[in-house]
């Protein structure tokens, strides 16, 4: 008898096993899977913005939208700012070479010059 029960308990370790890996494959489908995924990634950054509101700091939630639109102003500068820095490279890159031309050409001009005096 004793060995029967050995084998019950062994058959209940196998299916509570099996039931656990089965658990597991589906949590591991569910984590991965990208719809999941991104329904997960939106509760948690709903969440996180309404923790933000009610965080008891003095921040009500009619300051949320203000917040957020002092996040864009400051994102809308810092793209401005970046844009003139390559403007004002690209204008300092033309100046380069006009000034380079010019040498260029004050060059062969002095070159022509020192041709014709020596002709002379």
């Amino acid at each position: 008898m004793a060995k029967k029960k050995s084998l019950d308990e062994m058959r209940d370790e196998a299916y509570r096993r099996q039931d656990n890996l089965a658990s597991d494959i589906d949590e591991l489908i569910d984590r991965v899977h990208p719809k999941s995924a991104l329904t997960r990634w939106k509760n948690e950054l709903t969440g996180s913005v309404k923790a933000f509101s009610a965080a008891g700091d003095g921040k009500s939630a009619s300051t949320l939208p203000a917040a957020v639109a002092g996040g864009v102003i400051g994102v809308v500068l810092i793209g401005a700012g970046i844009a003139a820095a390559i403007a004002l490279s690209g204008d300092e890159e033309k100046s380069a070479k006009k000034a380079g031309a010019e040498k260029a050409r004050a060059a062969k001009q002095r070159a022509k010059e020192r041709a014709r005096a020596a002709k002379d």
